[in-house]
């Protein structure tokens, strides 16, 4: 066991300040109205007195903080940290003593603490896991598997389970349904009780929270209308912005409704909050606003729906809901904040507060006074440079016509949504799995069939073709600068494969079966298009461009159509004739040997 000393640091406003501070998740003290803010990019936690509007104090800690939680007692804090090597800081607030658990997964981030305050879970993105921590021995009991990137966590009010929501899609492009799913754990047995699909096109899942009497889960995500072409954004025809509704005694999607307006998307809602007024605070990171849905009403009007004692002309069945974007205009409000892409919302008394990642401050909201926002400043920040300039335009839908989506849409981090999209740049008809963004710049030609000759036209040509709207040469080349200087994450796979592979077999089994001839050098790609015997349809034949194996293990499904979910399928059932490596000659031993190796990538 390893524990970590941090110093409490009084927090100076000093003009030195040079890292962004990109505030995230927040936790309140009730007792003593003080919020604790990570700053994913600073390395620390703002503490912030509500009833002066001051941040005085700061806690410094050795990795970047992913998430935060509060005891019930206000005495202590965790927080969720660091990347490959994460762990957990446990904080007491009232002697400043820590201890860290190490080494408890890959990038943890939403956590909850069992009703009794014994276990701690903690859920590891990439290691795809629920790490249950019992505290008095500060020792890993369980290790709960999740679907994929689990982000976020949410208690039951009554303790007995916990729902995880995983960020995106596991399927295989091609399924008929292809959404991401909401885990349901109980806490008695630390045992996956079920795994609830979500709507079709369901991705980006970046907040959950229950309704005060547990009868309902709700999650926010993106609604992806992938199986029509990229023509036009009018009316959601793209990419819309939706709540789930989860029946928990049915384990179950009750209903999903859109949080959009008929021309106006609610682009890429992030945190959500419910509040024992029936109220749910939703933070729609994308176009940078608070949105309050009354959720007595919503119920009310989705009970009198669906028992017919009332009828939509335009709803005839659930899918038609999922589709509306008028159902609840009557139950929003939307609040224009003056951050920019606001993460989180928490709820304080009467007030409501937001974190935005491109700010340095927090922004107070009454719940009882129709006035403007409060800022309560965290810090000091350096001026945008290309970079941040270009990260904000990532993630901003304000460029986009009518707000739909952001290039973050698709494409989350960067990487990859998991979906099929038919774009025109290659003829209709023919939908294309996203592509992560990763050494985009470097590695030309970009899209599947390389049909862009460089990034810098690629992200051009998506601002204008599916943003769709023309923006200065300045937000192109931001774009560009934020890119470029994307980097690989650490493997999940690398320790398991340290210690399966010590002669590193399957290193020479890439080599042995002709992977290397294609996928060499730096980004492990040559830049070169080839038939690789995988094409159907108008695409039967065509030539695709080699991909980089860099990160590879973040990128499923594969293959041009993302038909495959495994490596072991796109080397195995997808290569029937050795054109994409010769690989029908490998035992099984072998073929886990060289998967795990380009796993590790």
């Amino acid at each position: 066991m390893k524990y970590c000393v941090f110093l409490f640091l009084v927090f100076c406003f000093s003009s030195e300040q040079t890292n962004y501070l990109s505030p995230g998740a927040m936790a309140v003290d009730k007792n003593r109205d003080i919020v604790y803010t990570v700053l994913t990019g600073d390395k620390a936690i703002a503490v912030t007195d509500l009833k002066t509007g001051q941040t005085s104090e700061r806690i410094d800690l050795k990795q970047n903080p992913n998430n935060i939680l509060i005891s019930p007692d206000g005495a202590t804090l965790y927080v969720s940290c660091g990347g490959a090597k994460g762990s957990v800081e446990i904080i007491n607030l009232e002697n400043k003593k820590r201890k860290a658990i190490t080494n408890i997964g890959h990038t943890p981030q939403g956590m909850a603490l069992s009703k009794d305050g014994n276990l701690l879970y903690a859920a590891n993105r990439f290691s795809n896991t629920i790490s249950a921590i019992d505290l008095s021995k500060k020792k890993i009991i369980a290790s709960i598997p999740a679907v994929r990137e689990p982000r976020t966590l949410c208690l039951l009010p009554d303790g007995t389970t916990l729902a995880v929501a995983n960020f995106l899609p596991a399927q295989a492009a091609t399924d008929s349904v292809l959404a991401a799913q909401i885990t349901l754990i109980d806490l008695q047995s630390n045992t996956v009780r079920s795994n609830i699909t979500l709507p079709n096109g369901a991705q980006s899942v970046a907040g959950l929270a229950f309704s005060p009497d547990g009868n309902y889960l709700y999650a926010v995500h993106l609604l992806s209308r992938y199986n029509v072409p990229i023509t036009q954004l009018d009316r959601g025809w793209v990419n819309t912005n939706a709540l789930s509704i989860i029946d928990r005694k049915k384990d179950s999607v009750y209903a999903t409704v859109l949080l959009d307006d008929v021309d106006h998307g609610a682009a890429n809602p992030a945190g959500i909050c419910a509040g024992e007024d029936q109220k749910l605070y939703i933070a729609l990171s994308g176009t940078h606003e608070l949105m309050i849905l009354d959720g007595k009403l919503l119920h009310e009007n989705l009970t009198a729906l669906f028992d017919g004692s009332t009828k939509d002309a335009y709803i005839r069945n659930k899918e038609d809901l999922s589709a509306s974007l008028s159902f609840v205009s009557p139950f929003k409000k939307r609040i224009a904040l003056q951050g920019r892409s606001p993460r989180d919302v928490v709820i304080a008394g009467d007030k409501i507060i937001v974190s935005s990642y491109f700010s340095p401050f927090l922004e107070q909201i009454s719940t009882t006074a129709n006035e403007p926002s409060k800022v309560l400043p965290l810090g000091i920040e350096p001026d945008l440079d290309a970079v941040r300039r270009g990260e904000l335009a990532f993630y901003d839908a304000s460029i986009c016509y009518q707000q739909w989506q952001s290039c973050a849409s698709c494409h989350p981090d960067g990487r990859i949504d998991g979906l099929n999209w038919d774009q025109q740049n290659d003829g209709l008809g023919n939908p294309k799995n996203t592509k992560s963004l990763l050494y985009s710049h470097v590695t030309p030609p970009c899209m599947i069939t390389g049909v862009r000759e460089s990034a810098e036209k690629a992200v051009r040509n998506g601002i204008l073709h599916t943003l769709q709207t023309t923006q200065p040469e300045t937000i192109a080349t931001d774009m560009d600068d934020y890119l470029k200087q994307l980097k690989p994450l650490e493997s999940p796979y690398l320790s398991e494969y340290k210690k399966k592979d010590s002669k590193q077999k399957g290193k020479k089994l890439f080599e042995q079966s002709g992977c290397i001839l294609c996928h060499s050098g730096e980004y492990l790609t040559d830049q070169k298009k080839y038939d690789v015997g995988t094409g159907d349809g108008e695409d039967k034949g065509r030539l695709f461009d080699t991909p980089s194996l860099r990160e590879i293990w973040r990128t499923a499904p594969y293959l041009y159509d993302g038909r495959a979910t495994t490596l072991h399928e796109v080397l195995t059932t997808f290569n029937r004739e050795d054109k994409h490596g010769v690989t029908t000659n490998l035992s099984k031993e072998e073929l886990d040997a060289l998967v795990l190796y380009i796993n590790t990538l």
